[in-house]
């Protein structure tokens, strides 16, 4: 009798296995991600470039919330990130930061792109413009503490200007989890490894990434340290001696997601 319901219980389970397949839920005609809210829990947003506009939408997929992003004549919305409720205010409405550019061809022979970023409520109404703005990165800079941070660039000019331009920020970012995989073109190696003076840790990044960030995690995932990287070099040297011995692990994150993570050794 035993050897029977064990029989049944095996084939019920084989069963199941065969039941359980990956099977596309949803479709989104736009860049598509995911966001946690502060009190509102997980939705799914998109960028709807024709139309200015970014989508929020319950996790059934139904439309929870529509915000248009307003952008001048003649441009066109680069970038959503960074919708929350708590991290740019401290009222219940949405806020997000959007991106947008204008080509500008001067003559039939020269052109660059001219970038903004704005920070916005709900409802349009402006929390901040930045000019200039091509990245914008919300970063971790201390206990229970974010800044804002602007990469700005003018290509009006030659060799054009750059400039950092970082904010303070009344809340603190939660974000979903963060997607772990590799993109195609990413490449992550370290040497020497281990190391005890210097260590490089190589990346190449993918194409049409111009900035990132390398986090440093301790044995426990704890973030150590953290650098901008871009990708007009294709090393970081860390000078280890500021470092307790052991095993760290590092990692790259872009456009809400993060690379696989790789192991280095210190003594």
């Amino acid at each position: 009798m035993k050897k029977y319901v064990s029989a049944i219980s095996m084939f019920v389970c084989v069963a199941f296995a065969m039941n359980a397949q990956i099977s596309l839920q949803k479709t989104y005609n736009y860049s598509t991600g995911v966001v946690k809210l502060e009190t509102l829990g997980y939705k799914y947003f998109l960028m709807d470039v024709p139309a200015s506009q970014c989508r929020i939408y319950n996790m059934d997929h139904s439309l929870f919330k529509t915000i248009n992003c307003a952008v001048p004549a003649n441009n066109y919305l680069a970038d959503i990130k960074y919708v929350s409720q708590n991290l740019f205010d401290s009222d219940a409405d949405i806020e997000l930061v959007y991106t947008y550019y204008e080509f500008i061809q001067p003559t039939t022979d020269t052109y660059y792109y001219q970038y903004k970023s704005r920070v916005i409520n709900e409802n349009g109404s402006n929390i901040l413009d930045i000019n200039g703005a091509r990245f914008i990165y919300v970063y971790e800079t201390g206990e229970n503490e974010n800044k804002l941070f602007a990469f700005c660039y003018d290509y009006s000019i030659w060799p054009e200007k750059i400039w950092t331009s970082i904010y303070n920020l009344p809340g603190i970012y939660v974000s979903a989890e963060k997607i772990a995989y590799e993109q195609p073109g990413l490449k992550l190696s370290a040497f020497p490894n281990p190391a005890n003076d210097l260590i490089n840790l190589v990346y190449e990044l993918p194409e049409n990434i111009r900035i990132a960030r390398l986090n440093l995690l301790d044995s426990n995932g704890r973030t150590v340290r953290n650098f901008t990287i871009d990708d007009h070099t294709d090393h970081l040297e860390l000078n280890v001696n500021e470092l307790a011995p052991g095993v760290y692990y590092y990692n790259i994150e872009y456009n809400n997601l993060r690379s696989s993570t790789r192991k280095i050794v210190i003594q």
